[in-house]
């Protein structure tokens, strides 16, 4: 028997909020849980045209109004996937009524915005931020094998996160595209999770500079190109960041390079070096300068992750593991602790971080 059913409100119903849909359905079917997650609420801006669909998801209740739906529903958790622009009143909204927020990155659509849904509409609040590539079972087998110095003291580091869906002129404009909306563009999108995992892997950074850039000049408002928008946003970045520690690290990230897809990590030590791509591979691989090849470490944080068997691809992996964390956390439980769970605190530093190269190289 569940110990305790967790009753959700999920706000949005977009790519990641399916995407959440799905990992919160896959729990108790792929993993022996003391907690029920259940999927009370849907809250979307389009209640008849998702309704039908909302309640085939296992959703018993659709609503435009998050409130209204806090007031009078019985609700554990407000899970917001909405656009960036709207996070901070969906958690203003959570907060007023004492419920756990698990949220989408960034946190806002600026840093004003973010820093004051961190330190204070949910100040306070149990709460988790979507930054999944920390639950990936290859930055965990990395994060542990560093502890353990398995390549000596830590050099230099590049990451490379590579998508390329927006590199098409048949892919009409979305919000992602909408500064008013985004906040951003690849750097906001993509580089959230680059700099997160930098700093969780190595530390804080003493200073960093960057650029940005757009190449898709013009996008068209719809899949008949009759209108053309003018870009407001980057579609690629690079930045370079000194660590507190002196290691020097080298972050890229691309929203159009079509063919060269990936998300490589490369961590290159006095003794060896650990590199992996993200997007396809669960483990690493170490090489070390005497030749040896050491046994990968199996922290216990991989329990929270899908195995072999019942993977069901990188992102929902990733997803599903860090909604477990989540909830076990909320149930009392956080046997894996150690700094693993990203806060609100943890995402503003990074967005923070963004904020300094965006200002002085504007799309």
């Amino acid at each position: 028997m569940f110990e305790r059913k967790i009753r959700f409100a999920v706000v949005g119903l977009g790519n990641i909020a399916r995407t959440h849909v799905v990992a919160l359905r896959a729990l108790p079917i792929i993993k022996q849980l003391p907690y029920l997650p259940v999927l009370d609420t849907l809250v979307t801006r389009h209640v008849e045209a998702n309704r039908e669909q909302a309640l085939a998801m296992g959703f018993a209740h659709v609503t435009d109004s998050l409130e209204d739906a806090l007031a009078s529903r019985e609700l554990d958790v407000v899970d917001i996937c909405t656009p960036n622009a709207l996070h901070l009143e969906a958690a203003r909204v959570a907060s007023a009524y004492g419920k756990a927020i698990y949220c989408e990155k960034p946190l806002a659509d600026t840093v004003e915005r973010s820093r004051i849904l961190a330190e204070g509409a949910a100040a306070g609040i149990p709460h988790q931020v979507a930054l999944v590539y920390r639950y990936h079972p290859a930055v965990i087998r990395i994060r542990a094998a560093l502890k353990q110095g398995l390549i000596g003291d830590v050099l230099q580091c590049r990451a490379s996160y590579r998508r390329s869906g927006y590199l098409s002129l048949d892919r009409p404009i979305s919000w992602r595209l909408e500064s008013g909306l985004s906040g951003g563009g690849a750097l906001t999108d993509l580089g959230v999770h680059v700099l997160d995992l930098i700093r969780h892997l190595l530390g804080e950074a003493a200073a960093i500079s960057g650029r940005t850039h757009t190449f898709v000049k013009k996008r068209p408002k719809n899949r008949e190109r009759t209108e053309w928008v003018e870009m407001e946003v980057d579609d690629w970045a690079q930045m370079h960041l000194t660590l507190a520690t002196g290691v020097e690290a080298i972050a890229e990230v691309s929203r159009i390079a079509w063919g060269a897809e990936g998300f490589d990590l490369e961590i290159i030590g006095t003794e060896g070096s650990i590199v992996c791509d993200l997007e396809k591979s669960y483990r690493p691989t170490v090489k070390r300068l005497d030749g040896s090849t050491p046994p990968l470490p199996n922290p216990p944080e991989l329990a929270l992750c899908p195995d072999e068997k019942t993977t069901m691809g990188m992102g929902v992996d990733c997803h599903l593991a860090a909604l477990n964390h989540f909830l076990h956390r909320l149930m009392g439980e956080d046997r894996w602790g150690n700094g693993l769970a990203p806060g609100l605190e943890d995402c503003l530093r990074v967005e923070e971080w963004i904020e300094q190269v965006t200002q002085h190289n504007p799309a």
